[in-house]
């Protein structure tokens, strides 16, 4: 049979692995055209350590948000598992800029255009709709009271 640790062992064991924790390895993985790099840092579940991704900004100095392709904001927030390749950034950026060229062409085709108004003889489904003038009141039953606490007045009311 086996021995089992010790209560001192256990304590000098827990307080070793506190003190000096394991360094997850940065793996560099890609760069975009705005000069931001890509990193990931592989989990290691015999550690209980998750894996995580960040990205180093081109200019440190700047406190802004960084600018990033839609492509890698969603590998790095877990939405994809591989990082994007060069030609797929590329073929979507393309694909953006052709709607865009196709939205400036609509408005364009468009914006000279006016709405049509009905002509006055044309008929209007709301002509012939008339408000009922002889409306049936909310209906109204002695057991139940119209303000709630109206039938007890401030003199009855126990102190």
């Amino acid at each position: 049979m086996a021995k089992r640790i010790g209560t001192f062992s256990r304590i000098f064991i827990n307080l070793k692995n506190s003190l000096f924790s394991v360094k997850q390895k940065d793996t560099f993985v890609g760069s975009d055209k705005f000069g931001n790099m890509y990193f990931e840092k592989l989990g290691d579940e015999a550690h209980n350590l998750r894996a995580s991704r960040y990205i180093k900004q081109k200019d440190p100095q700047n406190v802004d948000i960084p600018e990033t392709p839609v492509e890698w904001e969603a590998w790095l927030r877990g939405r994809r598992k591989n990082p994007p390749s060069v030609e797929e950034i590329e073929s979507n950026d393309i694909k953006r800029i052709q709607t865009k060229k196709r939205a400036e062409e609509l408005e364009r085709k468009f914006s000279g255009r006016k709405i049509s108004e009905p002509s006055p003889s044309a008929k209007v489904i709301t002509e012939n709709i008339v408000p009922s003038q002889d409306r049936n009141p909310f209906p109204q039953y002695e057991e139940y009271e119209l303000t709630p606490g109206e039938k007890y007045s401030s003199t009855d009311k126990i102190k």
